[in-house]
């Protein structure tokens, strides 16, 4: 399976005479959950962990909330990135089932998971430095270097996925590499340009 990271074209060339399978890709979103719930967890309990007595014994309600919200929402995530890029291909007079598709998309997750594993280790690690009960930690959390490290980690490791996502529409849905470029790369590019916009404003431009 690892061959999806340095051989995309060829790994979904050969799944492409397989089966239509989905042990593999609820595993991967499976892992995506959990790293979420984790770092939702983690980000949870230092906000308690500032908060009075009484209002942190209700909070934990809202670790309950939040893990669930992740979990679910990784999975919606992957039946809109393929709805989008299906309803994009379909410009392109792509031909293939949904189905197909979803399968071929869940792979380019992988990346994303790599890239959770580093984000969080900036994330906690910027955490460890931070005073939750400071009131204007809204400031702190724009300004922290570590954090903004982190985004960059997640904008390195998705158009990594991207990559990934071209070869997978490219034999799921029967593009041509540059209409599955392109495919991808719009929604992708919008994503990224959000990401950066939000770093401007952190940055103070």
């Amino acid at each position: 399976m690892l061959e999806v990271l340095t051989n995309p074209n060829g790994f979904f060339k050969r799944k492409s005479n397989e089966p239509t399978e989905f042990k593999t890709p609820l595993v991967i979103i499976f892992i995506m959950a959990a790293l979420g719930a984790i770092i939702t967890v983690v980000t949870m309990q230092n906000v308690m962990g500032a908060l009075p007595e009484e209002a942190a014994a209700f909070a934990s309600i809202g670790i309950v909330i939040g893990v669930i919200g992740a979990v679910l929402g990784t999975f919606i995530m992957w039946a809109v990135y393929t709805a989008v890029f299906y309803i994009i291909s379909m410009l392109f007079n792509g031909e293939g089932s949904f189905k197909r598709a979803m399968e071929f998309v869940s792979y380019g997750f992988i990346p994303s998971i790599i890239g959770s594993i580093f984000s969080a280790f900036y994330t906690f690690r910027a955490y460890s430095n931070i005073d939750f009960s400071d009131p204007n930690l809204q400031n702190t959390l724009m300004s922290d270097p570590t954090l903004k490290m982190a985004t960059l980690v997640g904008i390195i490791f998705t158009l990594w996925s991207a990559n990934i996502w071209i070869f997978a529409l490219v034999h799921s849905r029967k593009l041509s590499v540059r209409n599955a470029a392109i495919t991808v790369g719009v929604p992708i590019l919008i994503y990224v340009l959000y990401i950066a916009l939000i770093q401007l404003r952190i940055f103070g431009a």
